[in-house]
């Protein structure tokens, strides 16, 4: 039995989780774009017209490629893409048959539909917003603000330290805020290094100003924060119905900005706690997840107990860190993981092998944050890494007074520092006080011959 298209119309091919959409070339795997091929769509267009029919394969050859002359094994190559763009052999479902000697069929169960005015819509709502695999933990308040915040904010800067979660967080409410945007464009900055061409790449995404509302998300802005700004505010005035969405380790300072900086990760407070009162916190929670996905068999004792809260308070609840960090034990083990703590040896433990550069490694991330610095600031880091615990500003422009800099400079350094997230604010008994991370201390006070970073 054929099914008849007319690709003048919305028709609309449906098996399974796919809809197919002839007369625009367009393979939906629920709301999501499935990357094929152009001559693997082909195929599936001439197979899916024809569903339960055995189709040779000079038949398809010809429909595919016309009087292009081509050998079997391109049918086969182009085949073999399709299945697995529709993911045979991954989720059990199958929707082309091979016939030896006779051909191949379509074998699903086809409906075809006629897009509604609603389908028309959601459909025009184009996104590039990369598919996030893995979900997120403890940042459900987070989600709630930014979802009620974007659409009414033209421009809301995500702000934290390298590793917090940032880009993550920032795809998954961009995702579930889609519906308010005709356009979702998101372009990660992180391998442009000057921003030369940042101006026309944002004009080439978003095109002519149309009134449709649009949300820009751009990821990873720091060490182009001025380019950033300049072109965001350009791109509001010109667009009225555009919303920016920006992750960076420190703030814009964009017109009409609106930061919200993203905290740690909750740590339990005390070490004496049991596993059932520790997993309240959404640190401990994100370790043990890491840490069962490597290690099926993890026993938990009170000793190792006591070692996982350590573990998260030493690591300051930053996710990168304690993900690489539960990815190792089924290596290291619980108790000798959080002694490899008192060493410089965590900064190099490894991470995803997948992951940009910048993430691959605890050092490879305050690498790129130290990069981003002036000399006076770097020299500031360094000598306030020196102090434990938290500090009031009076403290460290005392600490500070003799680095041969004047205090200007110094009160300058350390709001910069703050500003790029390097220094934590804190609200203490007393009023505000600082407090360099963990590892950024550790990065920082690393010995000679173990990549410390030079001034």
């Amino acid at each position: 039995m054929s099914v008849n298209i007319d690709f003048g119309t919305e028709t609309i091919l449906q098996f399974g989780s796919f809809r197919f959409y002839p007369y625009k070339r367009r393979l939906l795997q629920g709301d999501r774009p499935v990357r094929v091929g152009s001559r693997a769509l082909d195929i599936l267009q001439v197979l899916i017209t024809r569903p339960g029919e055995i189709i040779s394969k000079d038949t398809i050859i010809a429909q595919v490629w016309g009087a292009t002359v081509v050998e079997e094994i391109n049918l086969r190559v182009h085949i073999a893409a399709l299945r697995r763009a529709l993911g045979e052999g991954r989720t059990g479902e199958r929707y082309i048959t091979n016939v030896p000697l006779r051909g191949y069929g379509f074998i699903g169960v086809v409906e075809t539909l006629a897009a509604s005015p609603a389908t028309q819509l959601r459909e025009s709502q184009l996104s590039n917003l990369p598919v996030s695999l893995m979900g997120l933990v403890g940042r459900d308040d987070f989600i709630r603000h930014l979802i009620a915040e974007l659409p009414r904010t033209r421009l809301l800067t995500l702000v934290g330290p390298g590793g917090m979660g940032k880009t993550s967080l920032a795809i998954h409410v961009a995702d579930k805020v889609r519906a308010h945007f005709t356009l979702t464009c998101f372009l990660d900055l992180s391998k442009d290094p000057d921003g030369v061409s940042l101006h026309h790449t944002l004009a080439r995404m978003l095109g002519e100003p149309t009134g449709q509302p649009a949300l820009l998300l751009l990821d990873n802005c720091e060490h182009l924060a001025r380019v950033c700004a300049e072109a965001v505010e350009h791109l509001l005035r010109l667009h009225p119905a555009l919303h920016v969405l920006a992750t960076s380790r420190e703030p814009l300072r964009a017109e009409g900005e609106h930061v919200l900086r993203l905290p740690p990760l909750d740590v339990p407070k005390t070490t004496e706690l049991s596993l059932e009162q520790a997993m309240a916190c959404s640190a401990v929670q994100l370790f043990m997840q890491r840490a069962r996905e490597v290690s099926q068999r993890l026993q938990l004792r009170r000793a190792q107990v006591r070692a996982i809260i350590e573990i998260c308070r030493r690591l300051d609840g930053i996710p990168l860190a304690i993900e690489i960090a539960a990815r190792q034990v089924g290596v290291l083990g619980l108790v000798e993981l959080a002694a490899l703590l008192d060493t410089q040896y965590h900064l190099q433990m490894p991470g995803r092998r997948t992951a940009p550069a910048r993430q691959q490694s605890l050092r490879a991330t305050y690498d790129w944050s130290f990069c981003q610095l002036s000399t006076s600031e770097q020299l500031c880091l360094r000598l306030l890494a020196r102090m434990r615990g938290a500090f009031t500003l009076d403290a460290a422009v005392d600490l500070l007074d003799d680095a041969r800099l004047c205090p200007e400079c110094i009160f300058a350094a350390v709001h910069q520092l703050a500003d790029k997230s390097l220094l934590m604010v804190e609200q203490g008994e007393r009023g505000l006080a600082y407090r360099v991370p963990n590892i950024a201390r550790a990065y920082i006070l690393s010995p000679p011959g173990a990549a410390s970073p030079a001034v």
